[in-house]
């Protein structure tokens, strides 16, 4: 997993380059969803799990043999990074974030892909979009 100060770094240089450009764009930044949720509510999903291990995807969270301890490691720098999302747009006068929102989002089954089962369907997209328009501006 990247290091949170890492994640840090690329935000602040990221928002710092958008920052420096004249007009000055409005920037918008969504947390990241809750990885741990779309384990918790695929993991019992056969198709789902077969997919993950075969594609790869994500195994820092959803190989079917990490421990409960593993992915709470996922989920606290999840958490870290959404905190460094909040802090870094918070020094910039033209960046806003959803608060949190799309991190908070407590999406089901349907909201996921079954191409990967990892990325939004378009049912989830849709919704995803609804989160994040009601906190832009």
């Amino acid at each position: 997993m990247t290091e949170v100060e890492t994640f840090r770094e690329h935000v602040n240089n990221a928002l710092q380059t958008l920052d420096q450009m004249r007009p000055r764009p409005q920037v918008f930044v969504s947390s990241i969803p809750n990885i741990y949720q779309l384990w918790s509510v695929l993991k019992d999903n056969e198709v789902a799990r077969l997919v993950w291990s075969a594609a790869q995807i994500c195994q820092s969270m959803l190989a079917s043999t990490n421990t409960p301890e593993m992915r709470q490691q996922v989920l606290d720098r999840e958490i870290a990074f959404n905190a460094v999302l909040e802090q870094t747009c918070a020094q910039y006068k033209s960046c806003r974030t959803d608060g949190g929102a799309v991190f908070g989002y407590a999406f089901n089954a349907s909201d996921v892909s079954r191409l990967d089962y990892f990325h939004p369907s378009l049912q989830g997209q849709a919704n995803l979009a609804e989160v994040t328009w009601k906190a832009a501006w």
